[in-house]
């Protein structure tokens, strides 16, 4: 059993802590989720903050087939475009409006270069399709599976294996135009 689960299970038995836990692991990656879709990172905290309550509200929802990242991602993704229907926005949010933090960085040099490396591939992602962006944050930067990605975007594994691969290409092709060496 995965650890999110042992939480999770943890919760069910009375344990807030555990639930606690869960939301500290998984916020801010949640909240990035949800900002592709949206372009306001309040509306985009208040979402993911909606959907931590609603699964503290309804823990019997939840079913252990699914990884608890999993099912987090779907209500995400869902209440995000339940939110663009009510608010009449269909825009996604350009990755130059979210940040990307540098983490444990040891040297002023080094932040520099991730910068300047986050700053490049922001600029690259923007020229994306939107599915392809998605797949990449999905599989690249949130570490889910392409299982997982898949169930998320509602398609096949094959499908985003294949998505998955042209958004690479795509990206190395940008970068490439743009004078910098990239390797899928």
């Amino acid at each position: 059993m995965d650890s999110d689960k042992i939480l999770y299970q943890a919760f069910l038995e009375g344990d807030i802590s555990a639930f606690e836990e869960l939301v500290l692991r998984y916020r801010h990656n949640l909240v990035y989720f949800i900002l592709q879709y949206l372009r306001d990172y309040q509306s985009a905290e208040d979402i993911a903050q909606e959907v931590f309550a609603y699964i503290y509200v309804n823990p019997e929802k939840y079913s252990s087939a699914y990884q608890f990242k999993t099912y987090l991602f779907m209500l995400g993704k869902r209440r995000a475009i339940d939110f663009l229907r009510k608010n009449g926005r269909s825009k996604l949010i350009s990755l130059e409006e979210a940040e990307i933090e540098a983490e444990d960085t040891n040297s002023l040099e080094e932040i520099i270069y991730r910068r300047e490396n986050a700053s490049l591939l922001r600029e690259a992602m923007k020229e994306m399709k939107p599915e392809y962006r998605q797949v990449l944050v999905l599989i690249y930067l949130n570490g889910f599976s392409v299982a997982e990605a898949a169930e998320i975007m509602q398609r096949s594994v094959a499908a985003t294996k294949v998505l998955s691969h042209r958004a690479k290409k795509s990206l190395k092709t940008i970068l490439e135009k743009g004078g910098v060496a990239y390797e899928i």
